[in-house]
């Protein structure tokens, strides 16, 4: 059992008093949904972008990566990696088209691109079912990964008693602060959460019963500490790895991966002060989400193995937790969980900021109730974030099972969704009923392949993707397209590249003005992301493992990290028409 000492309350008390502060700093002057929403597009790439990072460090992924590794070792986290892809697709190619759109939200984009009474009933049902019914699913991960975290530092306590009181002062602050003050206190809670887990996995592989990184690798498993697949059998088949890395980051919609960008990535995207900042902050958000934290959740899971073995599929994800109980040095246990409620309440606070904009943004403002003042609007967001604050608890504690399970099936779910969100960009035929369309065949084909069929994951996903694709293109042949004076000013002002319009514009020779070379200079920046992060990650496995293979990870990082840099001060010196 857990036992505190004085140095573990102080340090559980620690982020309460911070987060005060900075809300009194920072908070939002609650004078209009665009600064409550948007922060009046002042953000600076380092705030924005660490903010999007510690959103996705929530309370439930280091027990989520736990669950994963002990059911399929290191090789597992490729169901999270292959993300990377997306990542840095949308860093260079699609962060400065959101910044030029001047969006207040990503849905809003549906009123520039999209014409006619579809367009706003796509919004509005978007709004939604993303903002309210996904959002829920996502936030009840979230909460039950509380759940679980709870019963292990206060075993007296009823854990949904207390999830209540930290529900109740996330959205009292999250209310208070705006979008301006969550990045702010955004900031705080990611390096929080990250040295923490720095430091447990320290003590944690130092453990007598584990004997440091050579002992731990002698104890385990030798399939446990595989980075790439092994043949194609076993815990992650290389046909999987394969289609994880060359569907999924296309095909499926999932929160802070969107294809193409969207949801609270957009939303920090449009919140930066300029299209450069754009850029450089969702491009240290990729960086540090997949190459910068992942190897002390990886440590700690792994000794987890060891110190655990049988925990049942269920209760994996708490072996993460239990190893608090392995003689860590005094204030590790209250410094862990201060990184745990920093990672909760940062995912907590942006889910209901941008849930709320949704709601209230794009479909209580543009449609239920138009022309009320804006103080009007913000109160509105204030009951909209109660109600899925509420929602969200009685989901954890009632509806769901394991973290992973959600994970894959949003996967599923929504994968015949995410091409039309990349498409809508470069391909004028595409209209909001092609987007309509997408969001009812993607479950119905995940129904069909997944369901009836029993295709077990990842292979559902490409019968999803490759139909929904398919159909979805025949599609735009048949519905009405938009409205041609709509799509000319959606294209003079996101600037798109030339090259997928001159069909459109046929003899407009004018509308050729953006430079050519762009689109070249974006797939050898997103090419070198991905050497960089995957070849980053690869050398640390060496490293840890003292493997030989690092004279083949390194050079691909350094690769890497020359092209990024070409790349990213190509882009930002690139004058823009």
């Amino acid at each position: 059992m857990i036992s505190f000492h004085i140095l573990d309350y102080l340090f559980f008390l620690f982020p309460f008093v911070v987060i005060l502060l900075l809300l009194f700093r920072f908070r939002s002057k609650q004078n209009s949904t665009k600064e409550y929403f948007q922060a009046e597009g002042s953000l600076s790439w380092f705030v924005a972008g660490t903010a999007m990072v510690a959103t996705t460090f929530a309370a439930d992924t280091p027990l989520a990566v736990t669950e994963i590794i002990r059911g399929q070792g290191i090789a597992g986290n490729w169901i999270w990696w292959y993300m990377a892809v997306g990542g840095f697709v949308t860093v260079f190619f699609f962060s400065k088209l959101w910044k030029r759109s001047g969006a207040s939200t990503d849905l809003e984009l549906i009123g520039l691109r999209y014409s006619g009474k579809e367009a706003e009933f796509l919004r509005g049902f978007k709004a939604f079912v993303i903002g309210f019914l996904l959002n829920l699913v996502i936030l009840g991960w979230v909460n039950l990964a509380m759940l679980k975290i709870i019963p292990v530092f206060f075993p007296h306590w009823t854990a949904s008693h207390l999830l209540i009181y930290l529900l109740l002062f996330g959205v009292f602050y999250t209310s208070i602060a705006g979008l301006r003050g969550i990045s702010y206190i955004d900031v705080f809670q990611f390096f929080l959460a990250w040295m923490g887990c720095i430091l447990f996995a320290y003590f944690a592989v130092n453990l007598p019963a584990i004997g440091g990184l050579d002992g731990l690798k002698s104890k385990l498993d030798g399939s446990k500490i595989l980075f790439f697949p092994n043949g194609f059998s076993g815990t992650l088949p290389w046909d999987h790895f394969l289609i994880l890395l060359t569907v999924l980051w296309w095909s499926s919609w999932y929160p802070g991966s969107e294809p193409g960008g969207g949801g609270y990535i957009a939303q920090r995207i449009l919140a930066t002060k300029n299209e450069n900042a754009a850029l450089k902050g969702s491009l240290w958000f990729v960086i540090a989400h997949y190459f910068v934290r992942p190897w002390p959740w990886i440590l700690v899971a792994l000794v987890s193995v060891i110190l655990y073995p049988n925990l049942s599929e269920v209760e994996s994800g708490k072996g993460f937790l239990m190893v608090l109980q392995e003689g860590m040095p005094t204030g590790m246990i209250g410094l862990m969980l201060s990184a745990f409620l920093a990672a909760y309440l940062s995912t907590l606070a942006t889910h209901l900021n941008w849930g709320a904009s949704y709601l209230v943004n794009d479909l209580w403002k543009p449609i239920l109730q138009k022309g009320k003042p804006e103080s009007y609007y913000i109160k509105v967001s204030y009951g909209v974030q109660v109600l899925t604050a509420v929602c969200s608890f009685f989901l954890a504690v009632y509806g769901m099972e394991t973290i992973k399970g959600a994970w894959v099936f949003l996967l599923e779910a929504s994968s015949g969704i995410g091409f039309i969100l990349i498409a809508r960009w470069f391909f004028w035929r595409i209209s909001a009923w092609t987007e309509i369309l997408a969001f009812i065949l993607s479950p119905i084909l995940y129904l069909l392949f997944s369901v009836y069929l029993k295709i077990e994951f990842p292979y559902s996903i490409l019968y999803t993707a490759f139909s929904s694709a398919v159909v979805l293109i025949l599609s735009t042949y048949l519905f009405p397209t938009t409205n041609r004076d709509v799509l000319v000013q959606f294209y003079e002002t996101t600037k798109p590249p030339y090259f997928f319009w001159k069909g459109f514009f046929k003899k407009e020779k004018k509308h050729q003005t953006i430079h050519s070379n762009r689109l070249l200079i974006s797939l050898l920046g997103t090419l070198s992301g991905l050497s960089f992060v995957f070849g980053g990650l690869y050398s640390i496995q060496c490293l840890v493992w003292k493997e030989g293979e690092i004279l083949a990870g390194l050079p691909i990082f350094l690769l890497g990290l020359l092209g990024l840099y070409f790349s990213l001060k190509s882009l930002e010196n690139k004058s823009e028409n």
